[in-house]
């Protein structure tokens, strides 16, 4: 999903990660400090140590396993049960069954943050001052480089996407060869999703979350919102005007007026987040440390590890039955979901 921000250009002190959701790369705020970096396209959050996260027990609940896969991954997208993607530091990489073995794609070698998939065959991957795309499945990539530096993208269609920036909210109508900076759009944005062609929701690394109702010829602050949010699904095309999003006050927010208005009512205790949900009350939500499955108001714990040297979990993807699901580990792990 919707779904890391990879450089952390807004504060450098903050940890690299983020989620498709906010998704900070991760390398920002360790290599900020001695040099330069920078992190993915959910931009930058801060990823402190947290003390109640160490010591704990590992939990690998029914139906999760573990793969080993590269280091300083920041996002994963399945585009079906066996066909999914890998953005991270040294690449983009492919699977064909399932998660289980990975291959190096040959997108031009960069450090890449996140990745959206319109459908099998078109799929978009972000890195700092470049956006690589494919039009084959994943087989070849081609790399557009750019002045601006990107955190997360959305295609509506085969050519018209948009992406989120520091600059701010940018567009496409070429498939992603060259970008347009929208007038009006929100600064430090971090992500990007768009229900139809002309509604887009946008967070931004802490200036509040914002619409677009035409398509991006003008932005709004949506009200009653934190000022982070990570993530937005809506449950299209089943229910096109249900949605729900994520910041980082930890509360589950759900709109059934097609974004216009937004209620919560549910809570995790943390501030970072990604999830998944089928419809308004199934789905999963992963936090740094910990992935829950959400039933209406009761939420499990199905998986645990705890938070070491800024290595923790960076991004969830699941299909949209929740019968599959993928959780990528920045210090080299994957850990894959098959309904028992």
């Amino acid at each position: 999903m919707q779904q890391c921000q990879k450089y952390n250009i807004f504060n450098p002190l903050m940890n690299v990660s983020m989620e498709k959701g906010f998704k900070a790369l991760l390398f920002v705020a360790i290599v900020a400090i001695t040099a330069v970096s920078c992190v993915k396209g959910d931009n930058p959050i801060n990823r402190p140590n947290n003390s109640r996260n160490q010591g704990g027990v590992p939990i690998l609940g029914p139906g999760w396993s573990k793969v080993n896969t590269v280091n300083n991954c920041y996002d994963v997208f399945f585009v079906n049960d066996t066909a999914g993607y890998l953005a991270a530091a040294s690449g983009v990489y492919r699977s064909m069954d399932g998660g289980l073995t990975w291959a190096l794609t040959n997108a031009q070698t960069k450090e890449y943050y996140n990745l959206y998939f319109l459908n099998d065959k078109y799929g978009w991957a972000v890195s700092r001052n470049a956006i690589a795309r494919t039009a084959d499945s994943g087989k070849t990539w081609a790399t557009s480089n750019a002045s601006f530096d990107f955190s997360d993208v959305f295609f509506v269609d085969e050519t018209t996407g948009f992406a989120a920036s520091v600059q701010g909210i940018l567009k496409s109508t070429d498939a992603g060869v060259t970008w347009n900076l929208l007038p009006g759009s929100p600064a430090n944005s971090s992500t990007v999703y768009f229900r139809d062609a002309q509604n887009g929701f946008f967070g931004t690394s802490a200036q509040g979350y914002y619409r677009t109702t035409d398509g991006g010829a003008t932005f709004s602050r949506v009200t009653g919102m934190p000022n982070r949010v990570y993530n937005t699904q809506f449950l299209k095309p089943a229910e096109p005007l249900s949605g729900l999003a994520m910041g980082d006050d930890g509360k589950l927010y759900k709109t059934t007026d097609g974004g216009s208005t937004w209620t919560s009512n549910q809570r995790f205790n943390d501030n970072y987040f990604d999830f998944h949900f089928k419809d308004m009350n199934n789905g999963f939500v992963m936090t740094a440390n910990m992935v829950y499955k959400v039933e209406g108001s009761t939420s499990t714990k199905v998986l645990y590890t705890p938070i070491s040297n800024d290595v923790h979990y960076v991004e969830c993807h699941f299909t949209d039955d929740l019968e599959r699901g993928w959780v990528v580990y920045n210090g080299g792990v994957l850990y894959r979901y098959v309904k028992p």
